[in-house]
């Protein structure tokens, strides 16, 4: 791999391929653990809550380890945590293990980042929606391979040993050996910043992008579950929103820089955040499932780039470091990516699914005022405009 770029993406993709795995048998290690889906909640509760204390106190030591050190180091332990995750039939020692997995997760947001958005310093071209396409196809891979393994009754230990190797492995062959980027040459890591607390410019960035990732977050979790209930279809079919979902999401990520680099990032996001929109009322009130799967893929298409461009503003803000900035806005991200969708359930239950998927529509028109703030003029040394 002699680009620099493939590199970061291959982090991206082995990242998003651990971390799917797990996800993809979380009903097998329900059973193994005899658990109700109340206690299931509160263990990925205690996952998320790992991943937001590592945000908030864990961005200086990412820095004082460096990128590829935190790549090897986090990744391998996420993975490792979850091997022991689907082989543990104690819950209050799944408890424990899944919190510090969620904190290597949160090392991993950081460090992948800041990585991407040095390499857009560096090579002067802008690669951070093609990096998170990676993550997207890596998720849909794992989803792939879950869904194999469920077929032929593989179980959750012995998926997740075999996707061990593949992670440490991956993360290894990309990494040592190999120069990550150069910091940046206005980069400061200190700042006397400790925690990763959200400055106004950070809020209104979350502001940007928070109403996509709750429609991001509900195509995810819900969008199967919506063509099931609303819908007379054959039960194979019912997983096909999910798979236009994020395959759609997933290319347009992978294709989306060059069109920025060329139109600029507040008129890419707007006309996204507009799609989406598009999405979120179409599914909420297609007739047919052929519509239904159309407003999901324009779902997918529009909520893939606001993140993104959300990250890449936060880490060229120079008043802290870069690692700070992406930490601040990653905390609120994820916060809302894991709990939005928990909060749609509650809608769905007490008046109806279209409605509950719905419900990001105010939140996007929010992200639709607060577009300008992505206006790459703000940033000094932006990166030049080239095709990648």
């Amino acid at each position: 791999m002699q680009k620099p770029q493939r590199r970061i993406y291959a982090i991206f993709f082995l990242f998003a391929f651990g971390l799917g795995s797990m996800l993809s048998r979380l009903a097998d290690i329900q059973e193994n653990l005899q658990i109700e889906e109340g206690l299931l909640g509160v263990a990925l509760m205690c996952s998320s809550f790992g991943l937001l204390v590592f945000l908030t106190v864990g961005a200086p030591l990412v820095d004082r380890l460096g990128n590829k050190r935190t790549f090897i180091l986090a990744n391998s332990a996420m993975i490792a945590l979850y091997v022991l995750v689907a082989g543990l039939n104690i819950y209050g020692l799944m408890i424990a293990t899944i919190f510090l997995a969620g904190m290597a997760v949160g090392a991993m947001e950081i460090s992948i980042n800041v990585e991407a958005d040095r390499l857009e310093a560096s090579t002067g071209r802008r690669i951070m929606s093609r990096c998170h396409g990676f993550w997207s196809f890596g998720f849909f891979a794992a989803a792939l391979l879950g869904g194999i393994m469920r077929q032929f009754d593989v179980v959750p230990l012995v998926h997740m040993l075999i996707v061990l190797p593949i992670v440490v492995g991956g993360t290894l062959f990309v990494t040592l050996g190999r120069e990550m980027a150069p910091e940046k040459p206005d980069e400061d890591k200190d700042h006397g910043v400790k925690f990763a607390r959200p400055t106004p410019y950070i809020l209104t960035l979350c502001a940007v992008s928070v109403g996509a990732l709750i429609a991001e977050g509900a195509g995810i979790d819900w969008s199967v579950i919506y063509i099931r209930d609303t819908f007379e279809i054959a039960e194979f079919v019912e997983s096909s929103s999910l798979i236009a979902f994020t395959l759609v999401m997933a290319i347009t990520r992978f294709y989306a820089d060059p069109v920025i680099e060329r139109f600029g990032a507040v008129i890419m996001a707007r006309g996204s955040l507009f799609v989406t929109m598009l999405g979120v009322t179409l599914v909420g009130i297609a007739p047919n499932f052929g519509l239904a799967i159309l407003g999901f893929m324009l779902l997918g298409a529009g909520s893939s780039i606001i993140y993104p461009l959300a990250v890449s503003a936060a880490a060229r803000q120079k008043d802290r470091a870069s690692s700070i900035n992406v930490a601040s806005l990653a905390q609120t991200a994820f916060l809302v990516f894991f709990i939005g969708p928990a909060l749609l359930g509650f809608v769905a239950e007490s008046f109806d699914i279209r409605v509950a998927l719905m419900t990001p529509l105010p939140l996007l028109a929010l992200g639709l005022l607060f577009a300008g703030s992505l206006d790459e003029r703000r940033f000094a040394g932006k990166a030049e405009s080239t095709n990648i």
